[in-house]
């Protein structure tokens, strides 16, 4: 049988298929069982509630200088909650009388309680509603402190069946026997997505009901490239995925492209590669890529139970350095908030963690987060050229804050005196409206297009939902680009494109039309880049780019891009080529 799903990140796979529920694995008749004896439990869930409690005055503190009393309330509200006999009491039975864990004793009564709250005909009793959700999510990220496993299955590969896959959960995962996941959820643009490319670990998204579609604890096979699993696989069937998996070893192969990142026209195209783990840093020299584009720093932190050290953030960093030479390296301050947390995290729960405090905003606020990194960075810096990238820069004044705290950190007076460069993200609006103002405070920008899209258009990235509306095509992005792009070379200051749309072969002949040289993908995409950029013109699409401000909608841009000169040309066809030139 075969259950056809969708591609997010292609690969082959073959293993035993195991149902995850939010970091345990669930027995065959999908009961949760607790993790050990009523007794543990409770332990767990007392833990739990003090490092809540904890978490919730930290946040309360740092906020303090900032908010008014009355909307600091709403802390104090939650740590009463917390500490709240009845709702102790009441988790206490959950685990005693079902002898089920202290996370599934947490969800049951915390929607039992919003269930009621929402209920009400009282707004000021449903207004509590939302607050009992917040405490139950803090509650069950406190109790999940301990690493996402597997548990015992000896030394067969396993796939893992769920709804959704966090990335933090799938960092750790990658690092064990997981040969592949199968979904019910996950957005081609979300992070789960870009890492699971980026680790190489093939993943289906897209099955309905997955936990129960796919049986467990059964052989099965996983066309990840093709978006397909395959149960009670036929002889021909095995047959035929075993010569492709002997071909390719399960995952796409890591070699350098036909292609050279040089047009038709001789013009070199920057081209490096996005990574997330110090690991990935080998593809560089396998791809003969021009350097490390975007090192998203934050993956670290999700596979330990502490925050990185400044000595454990420096041998990773210097690893990475090693392997790629005096290769480009450009490393991301780790960009928490959002989906993107490590378990062991005290920070601020959102309740829209998109427009929540992440970041830069969240690592201004955190320098016992901020410091350890910055001073690693410093110590490479001296060892070799590097810049450093801020996370999701929003303003001239919380970049000049940023860059005066980076100074103090290390001691220096002034931007001159710092042994690295500064890079400045540009992801939100905000900062694309006002390159002219935040460029001076840089040595250099690079654009995270995909973020940069979600705000734009307010399509969640991670919502599928809402994924036709996650279109980078519309010219209110490219206009954006286009005034970043046109800013930065004003100011002779290099502007690098980075995030998986960046690596999208179909994006990239208008990408280079709008006046981009360098491009950081990730390492499945690479080649295709590379193959795009060698068929393609740069005085051609020159010719275009008046046209492509002029356009009002995403349509009209597409249809305009699947002609020359944006793709490839064919054998003998004139490089000048255009309907428009």
């Amino acid at each position: 049988m075969i259950i056809q799903g969708k591609s997010i990140s292609p690969g082959l796979a073959r293993g035993v298929a195991l149902a995850w529920d939010g970091g345990t694995i669930r027995s065959e008749t999908t009961h949760a069982s607790s993790v050990g004896a009523p007794t543990h439990e409770i332990e767990r869930l007392h833990a739990a509630l003090s490092r809540a409690c904890v978490q919730l005055d930290r946040v309360k503190r740092e906020l303090a200088p900032r908010l008014p009393d009355s909307e600091l309330a709403i802390f104090d509200t939650h740590a009463v909650i917390l500490r709240d006999a009845a709702f102790v009491q009441e988790i206490e039975r959950e685990i005693r009388t079902r002898g089920v864990s202290a996370e599934v004793a947490v969800i049951e009564v915390v929607g039992r309680a919003h269930a009621a709250f929402s209920s009400s005909t009282v707004p000021t009793v449903q207004d509590k509603a939302a607050d009992i959700l917040d405490i139950g999510k803090r509650i069950s990220r406190c109790l999940q402190q301990a690493k996402a496993t597997v548990g015992n299955t000896s030394d067969q590969n396993v796939v893992i069946v769920a709804s959704t896959i966090l990335p933090s959960e799938l960092v750790q995962l990658s690092h064990q026997n997981v040969a592949a996941l199968v979904l019910e959820h996950c957005g081609l643009k979300s992070h789960t997505a870009i890492l699971a490319r980026g680790l190489g670990v093939p993943v289906v998204a897209g099955i309905s009901s997955a936990c129960i579609a796919v049986p467990q604890h059964r052989d099965i096979l996983v066309d990840a490239t093709a978006g397909r699993v395959i149960i009670n696989a036929s002889p021909e069937q095995r047959t035929d995925f075993e010569r492709r998996f002997a071909e390719t070893g399960g995952r796409i192969p890591c070699q350098a492209a036909h292609a050279k990142p040089v047009t038709c026209d001789g013009t070199r195209i920057r081209l490096l590669l996005n990574v997330s783990d110090s690991d990935e840093a080998d593809a560089v020299a396998q791809l003969e890529a021009d350097g490390i584009g975007l090192f998203r720093t934050e993956f670290l932190y999700m596979d330990r139970d502490h925050w990185l050290s400044e000595d454990d953030a420096y041998a990773v960093y210097s690893q990475v350095a090693g392997t790629i030479g005096d290769r480009e390296l450009h490393i991301r301050l780790a960009d928490f908030g959002a989906e993107k947390c490590p378990a062991y995290a005290d920070l601020p729960i959102n309740r829209n963690p998109s427009l929540g405090l992440r970041g830069l905003r969240l690592l201004l606020q955190r320098e016992d987060i901020l410091a350890p990194q910055v001073r690693a960075l410093a110590r490479v810096a001296r060892e070799r050229p590097m810049t450093i990238l801020l996370p999701m820069v929003d303003t001239p004044d919380t970049l000049e804050v940023a860059t005066r705290t980076i100074c103090r950190l290390l001691g220096c007076t002034a931007r001159v005196e710092l042994p690295f460069q500064i890079g400045a993200m540009i992801e939100l609006p905000a900062a694309a409206i006002m390159i002219d103002d935040l460029i001076g405070y840089v040595d250099s920008v690079a654009i995270g297009l995909n973020d940069l899209t979600q705000y734009v258009l307010a399509a969640d990235r991670d919502d599928e939902f809402v994924e036709f509306y996650h279109d980078a095509t519309q010219p209110a992005v490219l206009r954006l680009v286009s005034k970043v792009v046109c800013c930065a070379d004003a100011c002779r200051k290099p502007v690098t494109m980075c995030g998986e749309l960046a690596g999208d072969p179909s994006l990239t002949g208008l990408l280079l039309a709008l006046g981009l040289r360098r491009l950081s993908v990730s390492r499945t995409s690479f080649s295709a880049v590379a193959e795009t950029i060698s068929g393609v013109s740069v005085p051609a699409l020159a010719a275009v780019s008046p046209r492509i401000s002029s356009l009002n909608s995403g349509k009209e841009v597409r249809r305009l891009i699947t002609s020359p000169p944006f793709r490839p040309l064919r054998a003998n066809e004139p490089a000048t080529a255009s309907p428009y030139s």
